[in-house]
């Protein structure tokens, strides 16, 4: 099957979409070397010199080294899976990774359409429709940092949390929550193919708007007197898969896969710019994670094609799903693939 997201799900648009009645409500750690405690003082000079030296001795531990982090599970299977640009950033900036903003894109609405025929009037369209779970999807955002976190100190850079760096963060214009899903909704629509998204932010933290442009201004504002990159990162999920059949005929068809692409776009103090990505088809990192449903009354009927027929419209081959995610698999196809792409990321910044 041939998945037609295209480069545009990576630039979603803020635009929301109401009537997402089909939603469901959502059911780095610091290591801190404690000083060791001074035993009681003792009345003699020379018992007080020698605890005197006994603290100077444990003041200043070796410092540790960072703990090697696992390789991550193949998941890209060529080099060209991963594009950057980084020329501007890349060597120009401290080494000080600025994690201000990481979000997880879960698709809760995907359509793919093929069209054929004398002046295209036979279509074949396959929708998938998909519940959220907050709770697992924060989960594995909070898991996706704390790895990316844990690479770039293993590649020798400083690397700062949303919590930690606090209220200390760009003040860019962010994204809305939907009225119905409680998080913004982001809708995509790139050729013949649509990508509904409920996008989850880490705790405490907002979602960029992509289309500000205002946003830019924001991090050159924030960088005044200080040091590092930037960084953006949107991991993006579709459970369910819709693409074209590989055939000379007009026809969709749908899977229960775990479709995925992920960018991280970075802004350094000192002014340049630069992103790394999977490539804009992105890729299935799991080709079974759930079980889809056909939405009863969905399927154009007999009836509706003859009378399209007579009128000259051509037919419709269209049909509605919905997928109930396999959540354990889910969860682990997403933190594998995220940690993947961390690595990628770290990497090309390091070579």
């Amino acid at each position: 099957m041939r998945i037609g997201l295209v480069a545009g799900l990576l630039l979603a648009s803020g635009a929301v979409m109401a009537g997402s009645a089909w939603a469901q409500d959502p059911p780095a750690s610091e290591t801190a070397d404690a000083a060791p405690a001074v035993t009681d003082a003792v009345s003699t000079a020379a018992e007080m010199t020698d605890v005197a030296t006994a603290e100077a001795d444990t003041v200043s531990p070796e410092p540790q080294a960072v703990a090697e982090v696992a390789p991550a599970e193949p998941v890209f299977t060529s080099g060209n899976q991963i594009e950057s640009s980084l020329r501007q950033v890349k060597g120009k900036d401290e080494p000080i990774a600025i994690l201000s903003a990481m979000q997880l894109y879960w698709g809760v609405r995907s359509q793919a359409t093929s069209k054929g025929g004398i002046w295209n009037k036979h279509q074949s369209k396959k929708q998938i429709y998909a519940p959220v779970d907050k709770a697992v999807l924060e989960r594995v955002l909070l898991a996706l940092e704390s790895d990316l976190e844990a690479r770039f100190e293993a590649a020798g850079w400083q690397a700062r949390t949303r919590a930690e760096l606090g209220t200390d963060v760009p003040d860019v214009k962010t994204l809305r929550d939907d009225k119905e899903l409680g998080v913004p909704l982001v809708k995509f629509k790139g050729g013949e193919n649509e990508l509904d998204s409920a996008v989850i932010a880490l705790p405490g933290a907002g979602t960029p708007d992509p289309k500000s442009i205002g946003n830019g201004m924001a991090y050159m504002r924030y960088f005044k007197g200080k040091s590092g990159i930037n960084f953006n990162v949107t991991y993006t999920f579709a459970p369910g898969t819709a693409g074209e059949t590989q055939s000379r005929m007009v026809g969709t068809e749908v899977g229960t896969g775990l479709w995925f692409t992920a960018r991280a776009d970075l802004v350094g103090a000192k002014g340049g710019w630069g992103s790394v990505n999977v490539q804009p088809e992105g890729l299935v990192v799991d080709n079974d994670v759930g079980t889809l449903s056909e939405i009863a009354g969905s399927k154009a009927g007999l009836t509706e094609n003859a009378i399209r027929y007579v009128g000259g419209l051509g037919t419709r081959d269209r049909t509605g799903y919905t997928m109930t995610p396999d959540w354990d698999k889910a969860e682990a196809a997403m933190l594998r693939a995220g940690r993947a792409f961390n690595a990628e990321l770290v990497s090309a910044l390091a070579k």
